[in-house]
């Protein structure tokens, strides 16, 4: 298999995880890995049915936006472009319709500081893209760069999704899963009472663990 091919599994295996793990249904949502070496890109191709994916209908593409190979790049793949174009660090991105996330994001609301896991995300809250966008658009595009900054790994997309990244398809796979998890946390919780939120205080002490997480200790 060559490193195309490989990226284009990868794609393939996880659009297939993001249907079973009910990030997304039917064929919504799309995600992308880039070899930033190379300046390729694989991203599914429109309206894919994750279910029947084959690795030959995946796209491959410049980071110019030029079809090499495959089908029809997906109709966000601007969004995509642009958050390669501006974050070096970003290998893939990972965008989805997961329920409770997307709750959120058609009621306008970011997601607070509700749990510590909200700070592996990039800071002290998940935000939200400041207004609506039609999807496809460089408008979308746009809106997602510039709230995603060079801060946060995840935000959510207003009354749309979620847009997550990484270095790499896993991680950024995983970090979709989180957005989701407190989402779905944040739901509950207001829907029982007021949740305490970490103090900033609380959220800078997280932020200094992670960072020092795995690391030896002299």
């Amino acid at each position: 298999m060559t490193e195309k091919e490989d990226y284009q599994r990868q794609i393939v295996e996880y659009g297939r995880k993001m249907l079973n793990d009910r990030l997304v249904r039917g064929t919504s949502g799309n995600l992308s890995v880039i070899d930033r070496e190379k300046g390729i890109i694989a991203i599914t191709p429109t309206g894919s049915d994750y279910d029947q994916l084959s690795i030959g209908q995946v796209t491959l593409m410049t980071m110019d936006g030029e079809r090499m190979e495959g089908n029809a790049p997906s109709s966000e793949y601007s969004m995509h472009l642009g958050i390669y174009h501006a974050r070096k660090d970003v290998r893939a991105v990972v965008h989805t319709h997961s329920m409770y996330a997307t709750t959120l994001a058609v009621l306008g609301k970011s997601i607070p500081a509700i749990h510590y896991m909200v700070t592996m995300l990039g800071g002290e809250q998940i935000p939200i893209t400041p207004c609506y966008e039609l999807y496809g658009t460089q408008e979308l595009a746009d809106s997602a760069v510039d709230t995603l900054g060079e801060k946060y790994h995840a935000v959510l997309l207003r009354r749309h999704g979620v847009i997550a990244t990484g270095a790499s398809l896993p991680e950024a796979f995983r970090r979709a899963a989180v957005v989701e998890e407190m989402a779905e946390l944040y739901y509950r919780a207001v829907a029982i009472g007021e949740p305490e939120l970490l103090s900033v205080e609380e959220v800078q002490a997280v932020a200094g663990k992670i960072s020092n997480y795995g690391k030896m200790q002299s």
